[in-house]
């Protein structure tokens, strides 16, 4: 496996500045609760209010170490929300690494002199300094002034999830992040509804993760759910302690999941999905079980949100109002609002209209293969559709060379053969995509948002198409 040492890029703390609307303000406060005495968040069935929060964010901030990063790898997400704020109080910026391994991290480390660990948990096999934040987020008696943080001040860096090829790390500035998670309340209409809960099953590490489950209940008086599960099981005993009525940030993976256990979800009031496009059936047959809106958020690292759809409706997504999209050689920018500068997407986009377009899949997963051309993504959600597969994708060893090369596919599909998936297959797309070989296997090596990171596809690859043959160093 290649060194990640090679593949991470500090993030220019100038790269992509967020420029401030003269209408902006200078300076954000970091809540915006009506009262000290709101729910800030919840861990089963008890509340932590504001009050508690600015008192756990002003008492860690006297005390975290005298360095200038601080990578934050809670995993509860109220502790992870306060030692981002004390971070951002102590003028520290919080490193967010979506791969908690020890090597990747220790590389992050070392890309980022000056920095410790920041974590509320022992399981970690790594040798750089740290810090518990366990007992003073929970039982702190600090101020509770809530700070006035500058719009210009850089609160994370972030990093991408590789799935195009190697994980780069971008500068966020709290400006962008508060108005990032106001454009995505008012994307939602949120204004007009009462404070909810937002409970996730992606990392707050992660940019969606972050603005959904940690900006937006921060900046629109809404409660956080300190829990970090997955499980279909646990997400519902989490909806059922809750005394608020939820929304629910997820992945088109974990929904699969949902949806295969026919696990009910009480007290939901919304879905959000994002990290993949979501097929339009998944999201209906979401909405007949459980009864809400299935919403999708596209967007990137480097910018945030960008846009909105409710699945159920049709393929067009609506542009953020703050925003503004053009097309230039082939390639779609977008700027304003959050975003600032322009920024070049890297994905296919036709325009419907100024604030309408259709997405046809990343540049980078176009195709070509006996003079014809197809979409990874497409194909991918095309075997999705298959009758018995729980999961899979197709492969392209050739991916971003020379454009050409056989498809092939791993498949997971117990007890169904790789006859029954290829003669279905057959009848939905064009023969020369069939895949060749296609392999059944166990599972995909996913991270934690369901995404196949391209290193770790072209590795678990290597193993599968080469039982014997040792990994590349």
């Amino acid at each position: 496996m290649r060194s990640m040492d090679s593949q991470i890029a500090p993030a220019s703390h100038g790269q992509r500045a967020y420029a401030r609307p003269l209408s902006a303000p200078a300076a954000y406060p970091l809540v915006a609760h009506d009262s000290p005495q709101c729910t800030m968040a919840w861990r089963h069935d008890r509340g932590y209010s504001v009050q508690d929060f600015l008192r756990s964010v002003w008492a860690l901030a006297s005390q975290l170490p005298r360095k200038r990063y601080a990578i934050n790898l809670c995993r509860d997400r109220y502790h992870f929300a306060v030692g981002f704020a004390a971070a951002l109080v102590a003028r520290q910026i919080s490193l967010l690494p979506t791969c908690r391994a020890a090597e990747p991290l220790q590389q992050v480390s070392q890309r980022y002199p000056e920095s410790y660990v920041l974590t509320d948990h022992d399981d970690m096999e790594i040798t750089l300094p740290r810090f518990h934040i366990t007992e003073l987020a929970s039982k702190a008696s600090g101020s509770t002034e809530n700070p006035l943080i500058p719009a210009d001040r850089i609160a994370a860096i972030v990093f991408t999830s590789g799935s195009s090829g190697l994980p780069r790390a971008h500068a966020k500035n709290w400006g962008s992040l508060v108005m990032g998670a106001k454009a995505l309340g008012r994307q939602f209409d949120l204004s007009t509804r009462p404070a909810r809960t937002a409970v996730g099953t992606v990392p707050a590490q992660h940019m969606y993760g972050l603005e959904t489950t940690i900006m937006l209940p921060l900046q629109w008086g809404w409660s956080i759910h300190a829990g970090n599960s997955i499980l279909p099981a646990d997400i519902r005993t989490d909806l059922e302690r809750l005394a608020s009525p939820a929304w629910l940030m997820t992945t088109p993976f974990h929904l699969n999941a949902y949806l295969s256990e026919q696990t009910m979800l009480p007290g939901l009031e919304g879905i959000i999905s994002a990290t993949m496009p979501l097929a339009r059936s998944v999201a209906q047959d979401a909405e007949d079980l459980w009864h809400v809106p299935v919403h999708e958020i596209y967007g990137c690292t480097e910018g945030g949100m960008l846009a909105s759809r409710h699945t159920t409706d049709g393929d067009l997504w609506t542009l953020c109002h703050e925003l503004r999209m053009r097309q230039e050689g082939g390639s779609t920018w977008v700027m304003g609002g959050h975003v600032g500068a322009w920024l070049q997407l890297t994905d296919r986009i036709s325009m419907h209209n100024r604030r309408e377009f259709l997405l046809l899949g990343p540049h980078y997963d176009l195709v070509k293969v006996a003079g014809k051309r197809a979409s990874l993504a497409a194909l991918n959600m095309t075997l999705s559709r298959v009758n018995g597969v729980l999961d899979g994708t197709f492969y392209w060893p050739d991916q971003g060379r020379s454009g050409n090369g056989r498809l092939s596919a791993f498949v997971v599909a117990p007890g169904v053969t790789r006859a029954a998936i290829l003669a279905d297959l057959r009848r939905r797309i064009d023969p020369v995509f069939l895949p060749r070989p296609l392999y059944l296997v166990a599972s995909l090596p996913r991270n934690a948002t369901g995404k196949l990171s391209h290193e770790h596809l072209e590795a678990f690859a290597e193993c599968v198409l080469h039982p014997g043959r040792q990994p590349r160093g």
